[in-house]
């Protein structure tokens, strides 16, 4: 059965990134943009941009965004082509450094952020520095800084975070989200919950009546760290979040992992979970959850694998409030961040077509594909109740510039810790503590190298 998808993204994690540089290696000048910049398309003139992107099926939402995108900048710009080439995730990110070494790079390429995306590669001189352009745009002025942070890099290779631009999000958000059936929701007498304690009200009221109140499968390791980073983000202190995560100051300790990780414990001991769901791929509990089996789950926004947008619209989503009632914070990102390669001929093209793909227009594109956008304002009043819900929280962190980034970018092996640490917990050999020691324990271990 084809799975049929919200929006198509990469899960923005550690274990989909390129592999990093090794530890204590010189870092290469990183070029930069610090000439003239054109923004005036009658300026740039005839040009042609290529661009390399990981949406290999064109029938996706996330493919058919991407032709309108496209679609739209040439109507607006018709001097300037746009040519695309489409590879798995799995390939470009085998081949991203690499190609970026060769005189025949594509202009535009999808670097993911972190440490092993735009961290690497910026520290080595691959990627053009953006600032000059982000003054041109005012991109910082228009967009969150919360979401630009998350492609900023210092040119030496000692931080992510903060430094300078070296890639731009598109205009399409990705969450770690709380799906919820409506139905069994229904059926319970229940409402989408407000608060954290409607939340976890509902948990025991879907216990009591004999359903599984979160679908859940680790056998696969990694896809245990989604509960656990909604939790932190509901529970810790989201400026402390950001400043282990870039560096700048707090340890693990202050982000409120050892809170987080307690609840996420005292969850399984209640037996809130799928059963056995240490033994249950993560694939198999999505599916069982799509099919009627579970009131919640937590996951990525636009990966659940609905048949159709019918089966689709039988769920809800929202992102899971703050524990103190204070504004609301959430695990996020653009579902992909693009640079442009530092040996480009076409630089100021290029960074037209980055401003295009952040711009309101490319937003709209995504509501018409049944994709949450990532900036603006959007109104909750499509044919899709799924994507209904999706813009609410949207506008809800938007407001609060609420954006966290994933703990698991601290370093490029900290999702290893945290999965490790996870399971050690779930099996009773390990405590919340323990897991907060290893997150600081690899921290340290990795800034070292830096």
């Amino acid at each position: 059965m084809k799975s049929w998808k919200f929006a198509a993204v990469a899960v923005p994690l550690t274990a989909v990134l390129l592999a990093g540089c090794a530890p204590g290696g010189t870092a290469a000048p990183a070029p930069t943009s610090d000439g003239d910049v054109v923004t005036d398309p009658a300026k740039i003139g005839t040009a042609t941009v290529t661009v390399l992107d990981t949406f290999t099926d064109a029938q996706s939402p996330i493919g058919r965004w991407m032709d309108a995108v496209v679609s739209s900048f040439e109507d607006e710009y018709p001097d300037i082509t746009i040519e695309r080439t489409s590879e798995s995730g799995n390939d470009v990110n085998s081949t991203l450094r690499l190609r970026l070494s060769e005189a025949t790079s594509p202009d535009i390429v999808p670097a993911n952020q972190g440490w092993s995306g735009v961290g690497d590669l910026a520290s080595s001189g691959l990627l053009l520095n953006l600032d000059a352009y982000s003054e041109a745009y005012d991109w910082a002025g228009n967009l969150p800084d919360t979401i630009l942070q998350q492609s900023m890099a210092s040119a030496d290779g000692k931080n992510i975070g903060q430094g300078s631009l070296y890639g731009m999000p598109i205009n399409q958000g990705a969450f770690v989200t709380v799906f919820y059936n409506r139905a069994i929701l229904e059926k319970l007498g229940l409402e989408k919950p407000e608060t954290y304690d409607d939340f976890t009200a509902a948990l025991k009221t879907a216990k009591d009546a004999g359903e599984v109140p979160i679908a859940l499968g680790t056998q696969d390791g990694w896809p245990a760290s989604a509960t656990l980073l909604a939790l932190q983000a509901s529970i810790g202190d989201g400026q402390a979040i950001r400043d282990f995560v870039f560096a700048k100051g707090a340890d693990a300790a202050a982000s409120g992992l050892e809170d987080a990780a307690t609840v996420y414990q005292e969850w399984v001991d209640a037996g809130y979970f799928t059963p056995d769901f240490a033994g249950v791929p993560s694939s198999d509990a999505l599916q069982d959850f799509v099919e009627g089996k579970g009131l919640f789950t937590f996951w990525y926004s636009g990966f659940l694998p609905f048949a159709d947008q019918a089966q689709g619209d039988g769920f809800g989503q929202f992102i899971l409030p703050r524990r103190d009632g204070g504004a609301l914070t959430a695990v996020g990102s653009a579902s992909q961040n693009f640079s442009v390669a530092a040996n480009t001929q076409e630089p100021d093209a290029a960074a037209l077509f980055l401003n295009w793909m952040a711009s309101a227009t490319a937003g709209q594109a995504a509501m018409d594909n049944q994709i949450i956008p990532m900036f603006g304002s959007f109104q909750p009043d499509t044919d899709s109740p799924m994507l209904n819900d999706g813009i609410e929280s949207l506008n809800a962190v938007t407001a609060a510039n609420g954006y966290l980034p994933y703990f698991d970018w601290a370093t490029p092996t900290m999702l290893d810790a945290l999965t490790v640490n996870l399971q050690r917990m779930f099996d009773g050999q390990g405590t919340p503590a323990d897991l907060v020691a290893a997150a600081q324990a690899n921290d340290d271990e990795f800034r070292a190298t830096k």
